[in-house]
């Protein structure tokens, strides 16, 4: 009993020496563990941001993909216009499910980081020989805060050779030649987040095609490979 009684007496108590400790090493703790939320929250929301970048873009890239699947309004008739480049995709389509489809002449263009889409409604004349309004009947931003894919045009045209698609990219500014021959139509860019830690963020490739025909290309080297046949 009598060192329960020495230890009830003692009188001593933490010194500064401890005490100076304790706090530093309180101090340490929660230095780390302020570090780390930071951290956590930080790369969260640079993902978020990039998150929300890649749903963005991408429901722009389908835009412009169902739409050039709606390209292919008369059999054997090129939707593609000549004068379509990296930066300009022109082409004709027909919106809706109409039984008698009324044409409309469509640009996409990216300029200053943004794509634009405006429409041209159709004025008179039958396939292949439209005739089209020369103002646009709507112009809409698509998208912003986007960029060509280094290596990579916004837009890009391709041919078939023997029933299968040509590594080759055709010319562009397409000619009138180019683009009866434009069967594969890709559509790529890089988009930025607009928001969170956008400038540390990694951009999202986004990248789509669409194929300009009704039936199967031919295997024989001999068949033409047109768009819409």
């Amino acid at each position: 009993m009598k060192p329960m009684k020495r230890l009830t007496r003692d009188q001593r108590g933490t010194t500064l020496v401890e005490l100076v400790v304790g706090m530093a090493s309180g101090l340490v703790v929660m230095v780390g563990l302020t570090t780390l939320i930071l951290v956590t929250l930080h790369t969260t929301s640079r993902v978020s941001a990039r998150v929300d970048a890649t749903q963005t873009s991408r429901l722009t890239l389908n835009r412009v993909i169902d739409q050039l699947h709606s390209a292919c309004i008369a059999p054997k008739v090129p939707p593609i216009r000549k004068e379509s480049s990296s930066t300009e995709l022109r082409f004709i389509h027909a919106p809706g499910s109409a039984v008698a489809p009324v044409p409309t002449l469509t640009t996409i263009t990216y300029s200053a980081g943004a794509l634009t889409q405006s429409d041209y409604d159709w004025k008179e004349g039958t396939a292949p020989f439209w005739v089209f309004k020369t103002t646009p009947s709507r112009t809409i931003a698509l998208t912003d805060r986007v960029a060509p894919i280094t290596g990579k045009p916004i837009f890009s045209y391709h041919g078939y050779v023997s029933g299968t698609l040509s590594t080759t990219t055709l010319t562009v500014p397409l000619s009138e030649l180019d683009a009866s021959r434009t069967i594969h139509v890709t559509v790529a860019f890089m988009a930025t987040p607009r928001n969170g830690n956008s400038e540390e963020a990694t951009p999202a490739r986004i990248q789509g095609s669409a194929t300009l025909r009704l039936t199967a290309s031919s295997y024989n080297p001999a068949a033409p490979s047109l768009p819409c046949q």
